[in-house]
């Protein structure tokens, strides 16, 4: 009898020991499976977190890819710049100084002077020569150029400045100084001694004539613009009277002599500008302007907001009712670091999310619900959002 307990007790312990390597062996095999095969071998549902299907998952509604959505702004965009001046300096100044010239002409000699000065058409005007004689007899005979400037007898120690006429000048120039001939009076000289001889003019500097700003237009301006505006109040001293011209992008859009304190505006086209940056220049040909307060206004067409639709059959509806069923809407995004607020609305019942996360999830209340169709709608707050999914799951 006693050996039969024995064996019997034996017996016992082997089985044992074969169950417990069996079920380590389960175990074992259920750690190593992949995480798909485990969960449909266990009966459970997937959660990868982040934005993944949510555990007890029993269906998916609907799955969209919004891509890019903007917020509802107004449709007027003001683009300000800082006030700014454009001017040029006009000063007299020497374009080439001798100190003296002497002419002479006789029977049996003579001798002619030369200036030689160089003209910048775009900078120079109203050019002048000037001279002090010192002795003189005849004719003093001035050419520009081999154009005739004078032909007379001066016999004043300072005549009055000689004009040199713009059509005369060239870039580089010369003045001929001669004494008029002697004829039959060979006994005779005719002789000019000149002294400070000077070409001068107005000579103009441009290089505040020109003034550069820049502004930027995102893609969704351009692609939602109906017209735009440039708002601008030129400022400058009575009678300083000078051609403005303000370009966007290198096309004239105001040429003319602005009414000074009065705010101008003027209407752009569509074609004069581009997504992205832009470039307004102003430049006078004289005189000094400051360009107070300028902005570019757009005013953009409405924007339509995306609208997402799902349908709730009345089984889920009763389920969702009766609290058999729960609704988890999942919104993931394109990026993980930046900060996405906005409005999240379902059939026009409204709640507000902030997160920087990859994906934002929220359960859904029943009462938000009806059978039949139903809708959400995503708001951003102030910046674009880009999302690159928005699901609704059941549970």
């Amino acid at each position: 009898m006693r050996r039969l307990k024995s064996k019997l007790a034996q017996s016992a312990t082997q089985a044992g020991v074969v169950i417990i390597l069996i079920a380590v062996l389960i175990i074992f095999y259920l750690l190593f499976m992949a995480p798909e095969d485990r969960a449909k071998l266990l009966g459970e549902d997937i959660s990868n977190g982040n934005g993944g299907v949510p555990s007890g998952v029993k269906s998916t509604l609907f799955s969209q890819v919004p891509g890019r959505i903007y917020p509802l702004t107004s449709n007027l965009i003001e683009h300000t710049m800082p006030s700014f001046m454009v001017f040029t300096v006009t000063n007299a100044g020497e374009l080439k100084r001798v100190d003296s010239l002497y002419i002479k002409n006789s029977a049996f000699s003579d001798s002619a002077g030369e200036v030689i000065f160089f003209y910048d058409a775009k900078t120079t005007n109203d050019v002048k020569l000037s001279f002090n004689i010192k002795k003189h007899s005849g004719r003093l005979i001035i050419k520009l150029n081999n154009n005739q400037l004078f032909d007379g007898e001066i016999t004043e120690t300072s005549p009055p400045p000689i004009s040199l006429p713009s059509e005369y000048l060239q870039s580089r120039n010369v003045l001929t100084f001669t004494a008029s001939e002697v004829g039959a009076a060979f006994w005779r000289v005719n002789e000019y001694e000149l002294e400070n001889v000077l070409v001068s003019a107005k000579i103009t500097d441009y290089s505040g004539a020109f003034a550069e700003q820049h502004f930027s237009i995102t893609p969704n301006e351009y692609d939602y613009f109906d017209k735009a505006v440039f708002d601008f109040l030129p400022d400058c001293p009575p009678r300083d009277e000078g051609l403005v011209q303000i370009l966007i992008n290198n096309r004239a859009i105001y040429t003319s002599y602005p009414d000074c304190g009065v705010k101008s505006r003027i209407e752009i086209s569509k074609e004069l500008l581009k997504p992205g940056d832009n470039t307004l220049v102003a430049t006078t040909n004289s005189g000094a302007f400051l360009i107070d307060m300028p902005k570019i206004i757009i005013i953009q067409k409405e924007m339509p907001q995306p609208i997402f639709y799902f349908n709730v059959p009345n089984t889920l509806y009763d389920a969702l009712y009766y609290g058999q069923r729960g609704l988890v809407l999942t919104l993931r995004f394109a990026d993980a670091g930046s900060v996405k607020r906005g409005t999240l609305e379902v059939n026009d019942f409204k709640t507000f999310f902030e997160i920087q996360d990859i994906a934002y999830q929220t359960p859904i209340d029943p009462e938000f619900i009806v059978a039949g169709p139903n809708s959400v709608k995503i708001t951003p707050q102030s910046d674009p959002i880009d999302m690159t999914e928005l699901r609704m799951d059941v549970i």
